[in-house]
């Protein structure tokens, strides 16, 4: 068994050069494809799809890796963002439909409108929409994000990911659980129903989860 801490930093050559900021896994398969990585200064830190074939050694709040710096930086960023006006953004959600869409900042509202005013009608107001690479079947996991029963209580937040070697296979997530005193808590990866962008819902329900817990001590 490997427990993949997220944040948990990355080494190469013998020298710390990111940290884990989420974990991709294919929901068919529940297997880990991905790490994406924190790489870079604070001043320009780039978030980065890493295949987890690069993965040499894992000591939970340790991944080795033996790349060269290169290699590294030719990684794909995790996340990429582009601009949409408001009147194709229906058409973006038809094409996209896992794209995280937020209003922009004021420049892309007041600029259009005060262009439109003076006759200029090709700004519209729009939006930025971030895409994740990830293919249609992968979900990228975050620690923190809820885990919630299969009606609808929520039991904890993620904070580590089981996996089995050497096939990378999911085989449990333990959660933080409760609100001021927080005490981790392991669940089995086949009570996991589905993974969503910010939640993973269970096969259990809350009573069935707080009775399984009693009977753990």
């Amino acid at each position: 068994m490997v427990e993949i801490k997220i944040g948990a930093i990355v080494e190469s050559g013998g020298e710390e050069i990111a940290r884990i900021e989420r974990v991709v896994l294919d929901r068919d398969w529940y297997e880990l494809t991905h790490l994406v990585i924190k790489y870079g200064g604070p001043l320009n830190p780039r978030h980065l799809l890493m295949p987890v074939s690069w993965v040499v050694r894992c000591d939970h709040d340790r991944v080795r890796i033996e790349r060269t710096e290169a290699e590294i930086s030719a990684l794909p960023n995790f996340e990429v963002q582009h601009y949409v006006s408001l009147d194709h953004l229906d058409q973006e959600y038809l094409e996209h439909p896992r794209s995280k869409v937020k209003p922009s900042d004021w420049i892309n509202y007041f600029v259009p409108l005060f262009a439109n005013a003076f006759g200029d009608p090709y700004h519209t107001p729009g939006v930025l929409v971030t895409d994740q690479l990830l293919s249609p079947s992968e979900s990228a996991i975050r620690r923190g994000i809820s885990v919630e029963s299969s009606d609808g209580h929520k039991l904890g937040e993620v904070h580590e990911i089981v996996l089995n070697e050497p096939d990378w296979r999911l085989s449990g997530i333990i959660i933080a659980r409760g609100f001021v005193l927080k005490h981790p808590m392991r669940l089995p990866a086949d009570w996991v129903s589905r993974i969503e962008r910010e939640r993973i819902i269970l096969n259990r329900s809350k009573k069935q989860v707080v009775e399984w817990e009693k009977q753990r001590g």
